[in-house]
């Protein structure tokens, strides 16, 4: 049973709100195999953030986060990611087998597309969730988070092609001669762990044709999963295409 973990609360009107999410991450995460850290969700303003014992931290917030939520508004569909997924298709269902931080499905929402999420660790979903209840009152398009593992979601497509497009960011495998990088995602990666189904995933996808276009997010030097039939390149990323 994974129970290293606590929840608290700035006050008593926070803990009453957030009663679900008390129940939702004790019931999701007895059968979590994480790390040995004991991590702290804390609430203030409704908005969690975790903590892990050596006091690092994130909180995911779109509003206020503008480093990593901030709306491009000029050359947002020159960037890599958009030329992936076909810039200027608006109103596109993309379905992200990945969701992360939620930077890039902020980002495809921002270009117009209709964003559904998939997160199964549950603590970040948790924090997903709160923060898109916010992010969703100021925008026009709507972005749906699922807690669920993807390749056990994508086994429920069936033929359907429900979603016009599909993008997987895995984690990105670890370098060895290269520097830590910032503490909050040295938090987040010891917390959801590695993709190893990454391979597997991408494989399942392609041979069930769930897309009309299937993009996934790869370090510049590393290996493709199979044969994509193109790629689009930035400075350190690139993005393969899979159709």
């Amino acid at each position: 049973m994974f129970s290293n973990f606590k929840i608290e609360f700035a006050n008593e009107d926070l803990a009453f709100k957030n009663q679900f999410w008390v129940q939702f991450v004790s019931q999701m995460c007895q059968n979590q195999k994480l790390d040995s850290q004991v991590y702290r969700i804390v609430f203030d303003e409704s908005k969690p953030t975790i903590y892990d014992s050596n006091s690092r931290k994130f909180k995911i917030d779109f509003n206020n986060d503008k480093q990593n939520y901030a709306k491009i508004k000029s050359g947002m569909r020159t960037e890599p990611l958009a030329k992936a997924l076909g810039a200027g298709d608006k109103g596109l269902k993309v379905l992200d087998l990945s969701a992360g931080l939620g930077v890039d499905a902020i980002f495809l929402n921002q270009m117009g597309f209709q964003v559904t999420a998939l997160e199964r660790n549950p603590i970040v979903f948790m924090a997903l969730k709160i923060a898109s209840d916010f992010y969703n009152i100021e925008t026009q398009n709507k972005i749906e988070f699922i807690h669920a593992d993807a390749l056990s979601f994508t086994k429920t497509l069936g033929q359907s092609q429900v979603f016009d497009l599909g993008y997987f960011d895995p984690m990105f495998p670890e370098k060895k001669k290269s520097a830590l990088p910032k503490q909050e995602m040295v938090l987040f990666k010891n917390l959801v762990g590695q993709d190893l189904d990454a391979e597997a995933l991408v494989q399942f996808v392609c041979e069930n044709h769930f897309f009309k276009r299937f993009v996934v997010k790869r370090p510049l030097a590393a290996a493709s999963f199979g044969r994509p039939q193109g790629s689009i390149k930035g400075k350190i990323i690139r993005y393969d295409i899979y159709s």
